[in-house]
Formats: C-alpha cells, sequence, structure tokens
C-alpha cells in the first residue's frame, strides 16, 4: 500500500480525487490542492499518494513515479518502459482499492497530476476499462500506452495545463500534447499561460476548477 496523505469534508463522497505529484516531490506537495477544489467539489474525499520509489536525487521525503535519469525522449522512454508499466500496474491496485473504499466507480474518479505526476494521470486514465470523469494535467508530457507496448482503452475528457516560460517540461510537451490528443480523437481542453514557469499558480487553479465543473454536469445527466 502506497503511504497517502488524504482530506475530506463529506462523510459520504460521490466523488474520488487523487493527486499525483511531480518527480521529486510527495503527496503532501499536493494535498493542499484539495482545499480548492473542495469549492466545487464539496462532495469528494481527495487523496494524494507517494511515488512507488524513493527519489533518486537522494533527498529524504521525496520520491519519483519512475526515474529520469535518462531523460524522456522516446528511445529514453522505450529503455525504462517497463519501470513506467510497471509504475502505473502499482498504481492502478491503488486507484482500485480507494474506490473499493468508498464504493465508488472510475466514473466517480478524477485524475490530477503535476509534472511526471501529469504523465501517470494521462497514461493511467487512458490504459483503465472504464474511463475516470476526466483527467487534468499540469505541466506535464503526453506517454501514450501504444509507444510503450500496451493499448489505449477508453478515451477520458482531458484538461491540458502549461506554462509557456516551463523550464522544466519545456512548453513544446504542451504543443505535441495537443497534436496526440487531436490524432487520437480525445476530447481535451488546452490552457497555456504567458511567463509560467514549471508550476501550478491561481489561473491554472481557476481553469481546472472549471474544468471540473463542467464534468460534473455531464456525469451527472448520465445519472
Amino acid at each position: 500500500m502506497l503511504k497517502f496523505y488524504e482530506y475530506s469534508d463529506a462523510k459520504n463522497p460521490k466523488y474520488l480525487v487523487v493527486f499525483l505529484h511531480g518527480y521529486g516531490a510527495n503527496g503532501e506537495n499536493l494535498i493542499n490542492l484539495s482545499y480548492e477544489f473542495k469549492h466545487v467539489l464539496p462532495d469528494a474525499h481527495f487523496i494524494a499518494p507517494n511515488a512507488i520509489e524513493p527519489w533518486e536525487g537522494g533527498f529524504p521525503h521525496s520520491y519519483q513515479w519512475f526515474s529520469l535519469y535518462d531523460g524522456v525522449d522516446r528511445k529514453a522512454l522505450l529503455e525504462i518502459s517497463n519501470n513506467i508499466k510497471s509504475a502505473n500496474r502499482i498504481l492502478k491496485k491503488f486507484i482500485d482499492e480507494q474506490l473499493s473504499r468508498f464504493k465508488l466507480t472510475p466514473q466517480n474518479l478524477l485524475l490530477v497530476g503535476f509534472s511526471q505526476g501529469a504523465m501517470m494521470s494521462v497514461y493511467q486514465g487512458l490504459i483503465m476499462a472504464e474511463k475516470p470523469i476526466g483527467i487534468i494535467s499540469f505541466s506535464g508530457k503526453i506517454i501514450l500506452p501504444e509507444v510503450l507496448g500496451e493499448k489505449s482503452i477508453s478515451k477520458p475528457e482531458i484538461c491540458l495545463i502549461h506554462g509557456e516560460s516551463d523550464s522544466v517540461l519545456p512548453f513544446e510537451n504542451f504543443l505535441e500534447a495537443k497534436k496526440i490528443l487531436e490524432s487520437q480523437k480525445i476530447s481535451h481542453e488546452a490552457h497555456s499561460f504567458p511567463h509560467l514557469d514549471h508550476s501550478i499558480d491561481i489561473h491554472g487553479v481557476r481553469v481546472a476548477q472549471n474544468f471540473i465543473k463542467k464534468q460534473i454536469r455531464e456525469n451527472e445527466k448520465l445519472q
């Protein structure tokens, strides 16, 4: 079981929000977003797990979903594909356990990731048998399952948010992500912000809140 941080005001939550942190961080780094998201999801339970292994940079209380020592270009991804697939299997088991804990289904699941956690969120959403209610990718990069020898099964709604001055995952990753989603015919929103580096600011939070409100409206129409 992954160690995780959680927050909720709901006694019987209708939604589960899973925050996935970036490379070299931990779950505590993102759980505070729940205080912003609860305004549009008051009946949600928020969970932010630590990633599956200690960060290779060596700092205490820092974790990674997979190694980035070899970069994230196509050749490097092929070399570390087993690590990415293994990380997603562990994450899937964790998500399934948490959904079962609250008697919820993927239709009540929102995945939110930052940086490496955004890569994990999108990948996880695409390989799920039932698509989650939505995925929010802050400052991420899209890795299609097909690149790593797996199959995309579902096509969840995705919200891309990226800073145009990102010095860690450059803005080109955002432009590439849009092209990939368009080519795969996956419904998405794409929002970029000038002068924003590799971080989440209040403008990105507001965009995410609006995306959540839209997805909740659509989800409730289907129920």
